[in-house]
């Protein structure tokens, strides 16, 4: 499976029922559906990591003797979200290079002389 099916609506739909899928008749629209559908998860993962990180912080001891754990705690968080927003930004980034890829492949069958070049 395709590092853009992953993301689900890359994905050619069942018959009969309605795409919506990056195309490469749009290329621009489709990087830009790539581009949001990023940013929503970002988002969304920031949100749950930002949640875990203020109850861990609730753990602590209240006041100036909590402030080392608080501290620890707000360290390790953020090497955590460093580590997610990566792997976000990875399976995005395989998702735009397999849409351009294929969007040039569907280019290169279209363009005229591409059938005469091969001959």
């Amino acid at each position: 499976m395709s590092a853009a099916c992953l993301v689900g609506v890359l994905c050619p739909a069942p018959p009969g029922q309605a795409q919506s899928e990056a195309d490469c008749a749009r290329p621009a629209r489709g990087r830009e559906l790539i581009a949001r559908l990023r940013l929503a998860e970002i988002e969304g993962a920031e949100d749950i990591h930002r949640a875990a990180m203020w109850e861990a912080f609730g753990r602590c001891p209240e006041g100036a003797a909590g402030g080392v754990c608080r501290i620890a705690a707000q360290r390790r968080f953020e090497a955590e979200w460093d580590g997610r927003r990566a792997e976000i930004d990875a399976k995005y980034r395989a998702v735009l290079r397999d849409f351009e890829r294929r969007c040039q492949a569907s280019i290169s069958r279209l363009r005229p002389g591409a059938l005469r070049a091969a001959s």
